[in-house]
């Protein structure tokens, strides 16, 4: 149990309130049953000068916003502050979480999305930019136009919001061009309106600063052969190298349908090949979660594969005989 709650609130320790700055108008193929041989896929899974009033707060003293955290056995250094809860109002966004983020919830190498939980449901991506730059030298790794659909989409209700203490909200994914570099930090700059309310009339703060939103990208992670999101064929058989390095010394799959996807193992001490065998049409996602040595949760990466069927093989016509009388 503590396991579980620490992941979670791991995912969720940047809270903050993003306030207001205006008003503007098939058939499947069946997996193998428990007497296929052991070779087959088991079941087995410098800080720059900050905004006018302080980025990424909502209160009038300019503290950060964090929601009332139900889960008091967390550990204390991972634990955010209790406070209660602001009511969401018509001039706020309301709170928000961010991952990763420097809390202790880091990218795990070989992931390229970030993902944004708001307590407020319908947010929507707005006219303001997304900056991603480098915490060493502050070069723009990264400008995203979060109302392009490609890079910028509506993500599953997942138990972070329970983690959080709401009751849903509205979670959205961004999508990265590139994989960031292992070891490397990064930090997010918002522009004001990066997200509003659904009918656009309350725009969320710019965020300028290197602190509200920064995350750094472990040394262990998932380097998948085939990018997260291809197009598969049922039956395919991927594979994904996983990289086991300090703090990390286990990972292990987890969040699958067994029904649809299948590995040749479900947990890792050291660097090994993983295999997933591909067994339905449609969205076949699963997970890969590192620990430390106590069992705590350190990051994960989700992967997700879009399959089909394959084409039938085309007939060939039946060869002509041709004999002279």
């Amino acid at each position: 149990m503590k396991k579980r709650i620490a992941m979670l609130l791991l995912a969720a320790v940047l809270s903050t309130s993003l306030t207001a700055c205006g008003n503007q108008p098939g058939q499947t193929q069946q997996p193998p049953t428990d007497n296929t041989p052991e070779t087959a896929i088991s079941e087995s899974t410098d800080n720059p000068a900050p905004a006018p009033s302080t980025p990424g707060t909502d209160t009038a003293d300019g503290t950060v916003q964090i929601p009332e955290n139900p889960l008091a056995d967390a550990p204390s250094d991972t634990r955010p502050s209790a406070s209660e809860d602001a009511e969401l109002t018509a001039d706020s966004i309301g709170p928000v979480s961010f991952t990763p983020n420097e809390k202790g919830y880091s990218m795990v190498y070989g992931a390229n999305t970030l993902h944004a939980y708001f307590k407020r449901q319908n947010v929507v991506p707005g006219n303001g930019k997304m900056i991603i730059r480098k915490t060493s030298d502050d070069s723009v790794i990264e400008e995203i136009n979060l109302k392009d659909t490609q890079k910028c989409s509506i993500g599953e209700a997942d138990t972070t919001f329970n983690l959080l203490g709401w009751n849903g909200g509205t979670h959205l994914i961004i999508q990265l061009k590139e994989t960031p570099a292992s070891g490397e930090a990064y930090y997010v700059n918002l522009e004001e309106g990066a997200f509003t309310s659904q009918d656009g009339a309350i725009l969320s703060k710019a965020i300028q600063d290197k602190t509200t939103w920064s995350y750094g990208v472990a040394p262990y992670g998932v380097i998948p052969a085939r990018p997260s999101g291809s197009n598969v064929l049922v039956g395919d058989v991927l594979s994904a190298d996983i990289l086991i390095r300090q703090p990390a010394v286990l990972a292990k799959i987890e969040n699958y349908d067994e029904n649809r996807v299948r590995f040749n193992d479900k947990e890792f001490e050291q660097d090994a090949k993983l295999e997933i065998k591909i067994y339905q049409i449609g969205e076949d996602p699963f997970t890969v979660t590192f620990y430390d040595n106590d069992d705590n949760p350190l990051g994960s990466i989700t992967l997700s594969y879009t399959a089909s069927m394959p084409p039938k093989p085309e007939e060939e016509a039946p060869k002509k005989s041709i004999t002279n009388l």
